[in-house]
């Protein structure tokens, strides 16, 4: 016997649905966001499950703290695409009128009608999961260095371009102090070169790079309007203070990451995938792949998860290849970028990439090729828990090229 929940989530209070199998309604409810309301709807999940009842529930959301609740309680939990719930609602009203206790109407029905084309969820141990907060933290920190980076650049351009010649990389510790120092073409105009070759040693600046910058910073400037140098110079300071702060952020996820990865006992065999034993991309990967036993069927599962294959519309003659949308983006972001750091290392993947190249393939769609690739032997060393070893990979794909040409 099988209960189904819909679950219309909300910040302050939860539409809840429950129909039997038959289709018949059993409740109809809102839970209040609060320790009394849920603890009330805890108790009543309880007891229907020592009655006997299996529970199903069905919700837009893959994650969060009412998702592990009902983890927590017993209930085997669907997450349902909320394009799919959209398109469902249509069964019931054509004239497009909605509500919370609706919607949670549909995802119990849509569940119970249509479970058998569904996924529960599996979720990871709490370590991986714990992996996933800080790898995703960690990339949501360097996007926020990425637009602190173009931001100052566009300021520099905008009257001290000079500056952007003598830093080439502005979130490195003497680029910023040397804009702090010197935030203005005037007050760079006052150096001269026995102050520069002092300030160039105490900054750990070579010899010979202080030598090659000095000519750089000799070269006169175009003028700029007085109020366009102290409107832009306020600006730099300001995004010169957020951007150390962000500097220092992404260093310390990038310590914590690698320190908390490598005691996991998935690194024995993670970290032998080419860059595996530096860096956040495999560590990125891996917390996106998770360690659930069964998550992923088939590697063909693990790409179209991951977008890194595409999506065919065929009716009658007519074809057309798509780019997929619908995946998971932090999958296809850091397998992507795997698959690019692997070119520096690996024989085959270097081949393969080039292969795309030659055909006409741009550099995106070859490297995409390549991460669908990767994501075929990682589903296999994933789901045996075996480490990557690149020549008998090598002779792997040797005794299949052989058996082809016979």
């Amino acid at each position: 016997m099988r209960d189904y929940l819909g679950v219309d989530w909300a910040d302050a209070e939860h539409a809840v649905w429950v129909e039997d199998e038959a289709g018949t309604k059993i409740m109809s409810r809102t839970v209040p966001h609060t320790v009394e309301g849920l603890a009330e709807f805890g108790r009543w999940l309880d007891e229907r499950r020592a009655a006997g009842r299996e529970l199903w529930a069905a919700i837009e959301k893959p994650e969060g703290r009412l998702v592990d609740f009902l983890l927590d309680h017993g209930v085997v939990v669907f997450a349902i695409n909320p394009k799919a719930v959209d398109r469902a609602r249509d069964r019931f009203r054509m004239s497009g009128a909605k509500s919370d206790p609706f919607d949670a109407r549909v995802l119990a029905t849509f569940l119970r009608t249509d479970h058998g084309h569904l996924a529960p969820l599996r979720p990871s141990s709490e370590a991986a999961q714990e992996l996933k907060g800080l790898t995703r933290d960690y990339t949501r920190h360097v996007r926020q260095q990425t637009r602190l980076l173009n931001q100052l650049t566009a300021a520099l351009k905008a009257y001290y371009p000079r500056a952007l010649e003598v830093v080439d990389d502005l979130k490195s510790r003497w680029g910023r102090d040397f804009l702090g120092a010197y935030p203005t073409p005037a007050a760079l105009a006052t150096l001269t070169e026995r102050r520069w070759q002092r300030w160039a040693r105490a900054h750990r600046l070579s010899g010979a790079r202080a030598a090659e910058l000095w000519p750089i910073v000799q070269r006169p400037q175009l003028g700029v309007p007085a109020h366009v140098v102290r409107v832009q110079a306020r600006l730099v300071g300001a995004l010169l203070e957020q951007l150390g702060v962000t500097v220092g952020t992404v260093d310390a996820y990038r310590e914590a990451i690698a320190d908390f990865f490598g005691r996991m006992p998935a690194a024995e065999w993670a970290t032998s995938l080419p860059g595996g034993k530096s860096g956040t991309t495999v560590p990125r990967l891996y917390a996106e792949l998770g360690d659930a036993p069964g998550r992923w069927e088939t590697f063909r599962h693990l790409q179209g998860h991951a977008g890194v294959v595409p999506v065919t519309d065929r009716s009658g003659k007519h074809v057309t290849v798509l780019f997929r949308f619908a995946c998971n983006t932090h999958l296809r972001d850091a397998v992507h970028q795997f698959a690019l750091q692997s070119l520096k290392t690996s024989e085959w993947a270097r081949a393969y990439y080039d292969r795309g190249r030659r055909r006409g393939h741009r550099h995106h769609h070859a490297l995409r090729a390549l991460a669908a690739k990767w994501l075929k032997i990682i589903f296999v060393l994933w789901s045996r828990q075996v480490a990557y070893d690149e020549t008998h990979h090598l002779a792997t794909m040797a005794r299949q090229h052989l058996r082809q040409t016979a």
